[in-house]
């Protein structure tokens, strides 16, 4: 093989570094330059990217923060609407209540007039009754007439005793 023959290696040598320099000045001059370009724009272009993610990190934690603040105040709004309603409906249910209260009340009232009314006529009525069977009751027994107003007064006596618990 010529390649390998020693009487040839110093100029294979000289133009092995000879293409190599050139080689090396065409690169370092041409492709060197536009692939350092190439990186130092790709670099810039992180660089950017990176900042301009911060930024939109920063906003949307902003934008976080600001949602939550809203749906703080919106339930605190919702729960002091809420306790408004509450305390209103309690006033118109305690107003309502009072109400009925005092209707029922008179209703009870009114009642209460009318038992003591109907009570106090059966008494009378009673008192009445029992005067004149006791009148009849003595006259038949002992023949005796007896004056109506003794004999009512001491019915009328001994039933207020009776009322009372006395008797």
């Amino acid at each position: 093989m010529p390649q390998l023959d020693p009487a040839v290696f110093i100029p294979q040598i000289f133009w092995l570094f000879v293409v190599f320099a050139a080689l090396y000045i065409f690169i370092a001059r041409s492709a060197a330059p536009k692939i350092s370009e190439v990186l130092k724009r790709r670099q810039d272009t992180i660089t950017d990217d990176l900042a301009n993610a911060e930024k939109l990190q920063a906003k949307a934690e902003e934008a976080r923060i600001a949602f939550e603040k809203s749906q703080e105040d919106a339930r605190n709004n919702a729960a002091a609407i809420v306790l408004s309603k509450r305390e209103k409906l309690k006033a118109e249910a305690d107003a309502e209540y009072q109400k009925l209260s005092d209707a029922l009340s008179k209703k009870a009232d009114e009642a209460q007039k009318r038992i003591n009314e109907a009570k106090e006529k059966a008494l009378g009525e009673v008192r009445n009754v029992a005067a004149d069977v006791c009148a009849d009751i003595v006259s038949q027994i002992s023949g005796l007439k007896l004056d109506a107003k003794a004999v009512s007064k001491a019915v009328n006596a001994k039933t207020d005793d009776v009322l009372k618990g006395d008797g």
